[in-house]
Protein backbone atom coordinates (compact mmCIF):
# COMPACT_ATOMS: atom_id res chain seq x y z
CA UNK A 1 0.00 0.00 0.00
CA UNK A 2 1.67 3.13 -1.35
CA UNK A 3 1.55 6.70 0.79
CA UNK A 4 -1.54 8.09 -1.44
CA UNK A 5 -3.64 4.66 -0.71
CA UNK A 6 -3.05 4.92 3.01
CA UNK A 7 -4.12 8.47 3.37
CA UNK A 8 -7.18 7.97 1.36
CA UNK A 9 -7.92 4.92 4.03
CA UNK A 10 -7.07 6.81 7.16
CA UNK A 11 -9.37 9.76 5.82
CA UNK A 12 -11.96 7.36 5.43
CA UNK A 13 -12.10 5.85 8.40
CA UNK A 14 -11.64 9.19 10.25
CA UNK A 15 -14.87 10.45 8.50
CA UNK A 16 -16.48 7.10 9.17
CA UNK A 17 -15.57 7.52 13.16
CA UNK A 18 -17.14 11.10 13.18
CA UNK A 19 -20.22 9.48 11.15
CA UNK A 20 -20.54 6.84 13.92
CA UNK A 21 -19.86 9.48 16.79
CA UNK A 22 -22.50 12.11 15.47
CA UNK A 23 -25.08 9.08 14.42
CA UNK A 24 -24.53 8.00 18.00
CA UNK A 25 -25.16 11.62 19.47
CA UNK A 26 -28.41 11.64 17.47
CA UNK A 27 -29.50 8.64 18.10
CA UNK A 28 -29.35 9.57 21.99
CA UNK A 29 -30.73 12.44 21.55
CA UNK A 30 -33.83 11.05 19.76
CA UNK A 31 -34.75 8.30 22.22
CA UNK A 32 -34.35 10.96 25.27
CA UNK A 33 -36.10 13.78 23.37
CA UNK A 34 -38.76 12.20 21.75
CA UNK A 35 -39.24 8.75 23.31
CA UNK A 36 -38.76 9.24 27.09
CA UNK A 37 -35.93 6.86 27.52
CA UNK A 38 -33.78 7.79 30.63
CA UNK A 39 -30.83 6.52 32.49
CA UNK A 40 -31.52 3.92 35.36
CA UNK A 41 -30.55 6.46 38.36
CA UNK A 42 -32.95 9.20 36.80
CA UNK A 43 -35.45 6.39 36.75
CA UNK A 44 -34.84 4.84 39.90
CA UNK A 45 -34.88 9.00 41.45
CA UNK A 46 -38.30 9.44 39.86
CA UNK A 47 -39.62 6.66 41.36
CA UNK A 48 -37.89 6.92 44.62
CA UNK A 49 -39.75 11.00 43.95
CA UNK A 50 -43.32 9.61 42.91
CA UNK A 51 -43.28 6.98 45.70
CA UNK A 52 -42.47 9.47 48.55
CA UNK A 53 -45.07 12.00 47.03
CA UNK A 54 -47.95 8.69 47.90
CA UNK A 55 -46.84 8.65 51.29
CA UNK A 56 -46.85 12.23 51.83
CA UNK A 57 -50.51 12.52 50.24
CA UNK A 58 -51.90 9.98 52.50
CA UNK A 59 -50.12 10.95 55.49
CA UNK A 60 -50.91 14.59 55.52
CA UNK A 61 -54.54 14.23 57.21
CA UNK A 62 -53.30 11.98 59.72
CA UNK A 63 -50.39 14.79 60.53
CA UNK A 64 -53.07 17.91 59.83
CA UNK A 65 -55.12 15.75 62.50
CA UNK A 66 -52.10 15.36 65.21
CA UNK A 67 -50.82 18.68 64.74
CA UNK A 68 -54.52 20.69 64.85
CA UNK A 69 -54.86 19.29 68.31
CA UNK A 70 -52.13 21.20 69.42
CA UNK A 71 -53.92 24.67 69.68
CA UNK A 72 -50.56 27.07 70.75
CA UNK A 73 -49.10 25.23 67.76
CA UNK A 74 -52.33 26.45 65.83
CA UNK A 75 -51.77 29.57 66.64
CA UNK A 76 -48.02 30.20 66.20
CA UNK A 77 -49.09 28.03 62.44
CA UNK A 78 -51.93 31.04 61.68
CA UNK A 79 -49.55 33.93 62.40
CA UNK A 80 -46.36 32.96 60.14
CA UNK A 81 -46.03 34.62 57.53
CA UNK A 82 -44.28 32.20 54.83
CA UNK A 83 -44.36 28.35 54.06
CA UNK A 84 -41.26 27.84 55.33
CA UNK A 85 -42.00 29.16 59.37
CA UNK A 86 -44.98 26.72 58.51
CA UNK A 87 -43.78 23.92 57.63
CA UNK A 88 -40.97 24.07 60.18
CA UNK A 89 -44.04 24.95 62.97
CA UNK A 90 -44.82 21.73 61.64
CA UNK A 91 -41.78 19.24 61.71
CA UNK A 92 -41.81 20.54 65.69
CA UNK A 93 -44.67 20.15 66.98
CA UNK A 94 -45.39 16.62 64.84
CA UNK A 95 -41.51 15.31 64.54
CA UNK A 96 -43.01 11.55 64.13
CA UNK A 97 -46.41 9.57 62.94
CA UNK A 98 -45.50 5.95 63.82
CA UNK A 99 -42.51 5.15 62.25
CA UNK A 100 -41.82 7.93 59.63
CA UNK A 101 -40.03 11.12 60.58
CA UNK A 102 -41.70 14.06 59.77
CA UNK A 103 -39.46 15.73 56.81
CA UNK A 104 -39.83 18.76 54.97
CA UNK A 105 -42.13 16.84 52.17
CA UNK A 106 -44.33 15.60 54.42
CA UNK A 107 -44.50 18.68 56.50
CA UNK A 108 -44.96 20.56 53.70
CA UNK A 109 -48.07 18.79 52.71
CA UNK A 110 -49.12 18.48 56.42
CA UNK A 111 -48.92 22.73 55.81
CA UNK A 112 -51.04 22.68 52.67
CA UNK A 113 -53.69 20.04 54.58
CA UNK A 114 -53.75 22.43 57.89
CA UNK A 115 -53.74 24.92 55.89
CA UNK A 116 -56.64 23.81 53.61
CA UNK A 117 -58.68 22.66 57.06
CA UNK A 118 -58.46 26.10 58.25
CA UNK A 119 -59.71 28.37 55.30
CA UNK A 120 -62.22 25.34 54.69
CA UNK A 121 -63.45 26.35 58.31
CA UNK A 122 -63.50 30.10 57.65
CA UNK A 123 -65.81 29.20 54.45
CA UNK A 124 -67.91 27.71 57.06
CA UNK A 125 -68.17 30.26 59.84
CA UNK A 126 -68.64 32.84 57.40
CA UNK A 127 -71.67 31.37 55.49
CA UNK A 128 -72.98 30.57 58.89
CA UNK A 129 -73.13 33.88 59.73
CA UNK A 130 -74.20 35.09 56.55
CA UNK A 131 -77.50 33.04 57.12
CA UNK A 132 -77.85 33.94 60.63
CA UNK A 133 -78.29 37.85 59.00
Amino acid sequence: MDYQQKEALKQKLTVGGIGLVAGAVAWWIVLASFLGWVSPTTAEQRTGDAVQAKVDKALAPFCADRFMADKAALAKFTKASEDYNRDEIVQKTVPKLGVTTVDYQLSDSCANAVEARLKSAARKAAATATHKS
